[in-house]
């Protein structure tokens, strides 16, 4: 029975023991997690913010529609 290393990374196809790995390697690798994980939360943020713009476009149409239909004059 061969022994899965428990750290394992893949780099360019190749895998990697992350124990062996030397500490300014290791740290490179864990800033660009970081920094891709800050991506996709403001990749989240970005769509949440295009939800409550289509959400307050709405209700701007809405009041300016009531604006106009109560200040129209008979």
């Amino acid at each position: 029975m061969s022994e899965i290393p428990k750290n394992v990374i893949s780099i360019d196809g190749k895998d990697y023991d992350i124990d062996e790995l030397p500490v300014s390697l290791k740290n490179t690798i864990v800033a660009r997690q970081e920094i891709q994980q800050s991506k996709i939360r403001h990749e989240i943020e970005l769509e949440k913010i295009d939800v409550l713009t289509a959400h307050y476009n709405n209700k701007i149409q809405e009041g300016i529609q009531q604006f106009n239909g109560s200040s129209s004059k008979s």
